[in-house]
């Protein structure tokens, strides 16, 4: 699979017990992000939500469909696009100090 660079950076700070990137059951997900919304009063966020997020940050950097598409695991540009809602072009984050924040809490 292909991410961003800053991406592979996060994954590979990560301790690794089991060959899962993230070893969590669904229902374990689902459950802490019920509980953490609820911790900071957030009352419309959906889990699913953040893959939309992500789709919609992969085209602002300039990645092309098949790129994004590799990523979000979309088989067609018809569900794909429902996704992008380019607002800016280029990295946001570039710079962002939280990544070297998760880097370094290792």
């Amino acid at each position: 699979m292909d991410l961003p660079d800053e991406a592979i950076r996060i994954i590979e700070s990560m301790p690794r017990s089991k060959p899962e990137i993230f070893p969590y059951s669904t229902d374990a997900i689902t459950a802490n992000f019920t509980r953490t919304c609820k911790l900071l009063d957030i009352k419309d966020l959906r889990f699913h939500d953040l893959r939309h997020e992500g789709v919609s940050r992969l085209f602002e950097m300039g990645w092309n469909i098949p790129h994004v598409a590799a990523v979000s695991g979309h088989r067609s540009w018809v569900s794909l696009k429902r996704y992008t809602h380019i607002r800016e072009t280029g990295d946001k984050y570039a710079g962002w100090h939280g990544l070297q924040l998760a880097i370094d809490t290792k």
